[in-house]
């Protein structure tokens, strides 16, 4: 038997009484409870963890996940005691619902923090293949259950990121037994996607001149073509030529020797001929100028590719400088680790926000109200850094903390190609600060995700809860292991929270 953590503390959504009766709701007034405590796991393996809110236990019950065939279902119990006070009733579907829908639990996932690969529920139509039609109001004394289907995962367990409530960790996940439910019993037809991917860590330079992603052992880093190249030029200057020196000597550091792929990519402007042409000779360029540093251990193979594989569309200028890149892909020899690369000696940027310290909250106005946000916990499980912040309604009035986090994308974040409800309404832009760059929540890519975007993010995604004054939230974010024994959590132009101690 284990005893499991659950990070984050536990969110409500209070209904009316015509909500009770099966009406679709629409979320209510929120608030935080108590820290949430680990009780015995279940006979069956099942992880058990208690919440509190407005002094109603709750007790969670997260069933091994079943896998049948290419499918598996994830069961939850939610329970609460018969001491929460009158009136209490919380509509769990209307909780963890997918964004702009009602009555589903469509924004649960599953997360193997081993095989760094995350998994959402299955969808048929835009509609969550689980219970949807049902809103699971719980009220004192009673018990619902939530059923869910994802693709099967191929790990022993797995953990399970709730919206609001946090991450439960190590559920197992187990095979050949009687599930009892089906897809098609939850609405699903042969024409249901199950969105699952490889998770991914990112960060981005503070200057913007270069960036990092690391899928498992896989690694790109991007350099921006502006910071190394004149206008139709493929010839490094000597500032360039240091600047790939010093990406280069933080390349070799990390990466395993082997083949180093360099490849050149331009904007839209001229013709396909003359980008393409262009692409090899800057690719040739920089890989001549990083074999000077990564030494024998590595072969380097250039390619160029011109404007055919743009990261951000569109014709603004931002849309192109991003497109206008030489990226370098090469083996970490660390699976999914958190690798910064820097261009040259990059100070951390001044703050652009209200500026707060670990256990006490920074105040920050945003849509026309009043936040306060604190960084309750950061702790290592795994490959990251799980954190909980607290978001209290400090103003009067009542919404959602919509742009709490940041604004749209811009410069190397563009190539993300996230949505701009997930810039804006979650919790994307709550990065870490580290030794030269913003590392980002870790995200993953949704493969067939039926028309929505098409990439995930670890983290809160769509933080919507309408708060009355004095009311809170608390969201989890992933990020990946800095190393660090405490961070800076950096919203741009919104807040920073320094000195936040890691745990674990």
């Amino acid at each position: 038997m284990r005893r499991a953590r659950l990070t984050a503390v536990a969110l409500a959504v209070v209904l009316s009484a015509t909500a009770c009766t099966g009406s679709d709701p629409e979320p209510g007034p929120t608030t935080t409870g108590a820290q949430p405590t680990s009780s015995a796991p279940a006979d069956d393996g099942s992880v058990v963890v208690e919440v509190e809110h407005l002094g109603a236990p709750v007790e969670l019950t997260v069933h091994p996940v079943q896998v049948v065939g290419e499918h598996a279902l994830l069961t939850v119990d939610y329970t609460m005691g018969d001491d929460a006070p009158a009136g209490t009733n919380l509509s769990i579907a209307a909780l963890l619902r997918n964004a702009g829908s009602f009555l589903n639990v469509g924004k649960l996932r599953l997360v193997d923090p081993e095989g760094m690969r995350a998994w959402e529920v299955g969808r048929d139509g835009g509609t969550s293949v689980s219970t949807s039609g049902d809103a699971l109001n719980l009220a004192p004394g009673g018990s619902v259950t939530s059923e869910a289907f994802f693709a099967a995962p191929d790990a022993t367990s797995v953990d399970v990121l709730f919206p609001y409530f946090g991450l439960v960790e190590d559920v197992p996940v187990v095979t050949g037994q009687d599930v009892g439910t089906t897809p098609e019993d939850l609405g699903a037809t042969a024409t249901a996607v199950y969105p699952e991917g490889g998770v991914e860590v990112f960060s981005v330079a503070y200057d913007g001149a270069a960036s990092t992603q690391v899928q498992a052992e896989d690694a790109t880093v991007t350099l921006a073509s502006d910071v190394l190249f004149a206008t139709d030029v493929s010839d490094l200057t000597p500032e360039a030529g240091a600047a790939v020196d010093a990406a280069a000597a933080q390349i070799a550091a990390a990466a395993q020797e082997g083949e180093v792929v360099v490849t050149g990519h331009t904007d839209d402007v001229g013709s396909d001929d003359y980008n393409l042409a262009l692409s090899d000779r800057r690719a040739a360029s920089v890989a001549a100028r990083l074999g000077q540093t990564l030494g024998g251990g590595f072969t380097l193979r250039t390619e160029g590719k011109g404007e055919t594989e743009p990261v951000a569309s569109g014709t603004s200028p931002e849309a192109r400088a991003a497109n206008r890149r030489v990226e370098v892909r090469f083996t970490v020899a660390q699976a999914g680790q958190a690798l910064e690369v820097t261009t040259g000696d990059v100070a951390v940027p001044e703050p652009t926000g209200a500026v707060g310290t670990a256990g006490s909250p920074v105040q920050v106005d945003v849509a026309g109200a009043t936040w306060a946000v604190s960084a309750t916990e950061v702790r290592r499980s795994g490959p990251f850094l799980v954190g909980s912040l607290e978001i209290e309604r400090v103003s009067s009035g009542t919404g959602a903390p919509v742009g709490l986090f940041g604004d749209f994308a811009e410069g190397r974040l563009l190539s993300r190609g996230l949505s701009s409800t997930t810039l804006t309404a979650g919790a994307y832009g709550a990065t870490l600060l580290g030794e030269g760059s913003y590392l980002y929540p870790a995200d993953y890519l949704r493969g067939d995700a039926d028309g929505d975007d098409a990439r995930g993010v670890l983290a809160d995604q769509f933080v919507d809860a309408p708060l009355s004054q004095g009311e809170s939230v608390t969201v989890t974010v992933l990020w990946p292991d800095s190393g660090q024994d405490s961070v800076t959590v950096d919203a741009q132009g919104r807040f920073r929270i320094t000195d936040v101690p890691v745990e674990g």
